[in-house]
């Protein structure tokens, strides 16, 4: 009866690590994707700035071409442009910056299930204590 006894608790403790190991493994991977994450929202940040520059410098260069000269028209029809390219950049870096946190946020759940999962097979990997008792009366 002990030698079963220590089997349950080894048998116990090695799906216990197991659960853990999987748990700090997927939290990883989730950190990595996250960092993946915010990396690519300052990229499409960064591309949206560029872009818009160069949108402003065809204009500038079509009205330049056709003899336009700048005034009010002008000026207000890059300022919409302007304000047209900073809401889509927004949103854009919006919604990569939230995939990054969703991704960390997935890491820690993990994790914490991990845990979880550590301490209840290790809880039901110990001997019930009429089990316990039984064997110190043997």
């Amino acid at each position: 009866m002990e030698a079963a006894a220590a089997a349950q608790v080894v048998g116990a403790g090695a799906s216990a690590a197991s659960l853990l190991g999987q748990a700090k493994a997927e939290k990883q991977n989730s950190e990595i994707n996250s960092y993946i994450g915010r990396t690519r929202a300052l990229q499409t940040d960064t591309t949206a700035r560029q872009s818009l520059s160069s949108e402003l410098g065809s204009m500038r260069t079509a009205m330049a071409a056709n003899g336009d000269q700048p005034g009010v028209g002008t000026f207000e029809m890059m300022q919409e442009l302007r304000t047209t390219r900073d809401r889509e950049r927004r949103i854009q870096f919006g919604n990569e910056m939230q995939s990054s946190w969703d991704s960390a946020r997935k890491g820690r759940n993990a994790m914490q299930a991990g845990r979880l999962g550590f301490i209840t097979k290790m809880a039901k990997g110990g001997q019930s204590m009429f089990d316990l008792y039984q064997m110190m009366g043997s």
